[in-house]
């Protein structure tokens, strides 16, 4: 009976061991399984970084181009302002000329 007895404590415990190391492999695998959609899931975030980055590219040449378009512009423009410029400064010339001869056209009307 104790052998008996030995016996079912000892098959017992093999039992539970088992059931351990059954749930200890259940419990891995489903941490493993965790894992993988955790970088299936990583790696479809940085495909898509990867995508953005590739579209930025594109983008950033598209706006080097336009920028060096609108940079030819932006040289007439500062031509232009350069030219403005000088017209008013002459404009402004012509107006202290137009003065002084009104005032000598005065002083010339005033004797005759």
């Amino acid at each position: 009976m104790a052998a008996q007895k030995t016996a079912n404590n000892v098959n017992d415990v093999l039992a539970t061991l088992e059931n351990v190391i059954r749930a200890d492999t259940e419990a891995t695998v489903g941490d493993l399984d965790l894992l993988n959609r955790i970088n299936l899931h990583a790696t479809e975030r940085y495909k898509a970084i990867a995508d953005a980055a590739v579209g930025l590219e594109t983008d950033s040449e598209y706006l080097g181009q336009k920028y060096a378009e609108i940079e030819k512009y932006k040289q007439q423009v500062d031509n232009l302002e350069e030219r403005v410029g000088d017209l008013e400064a002459i404009a402004k010339e012509l107006e202290e000329w137009t003065g002084e001869l009104e005032i000598k056209v005065r002083r010339l009307s005033r004797r005759n």
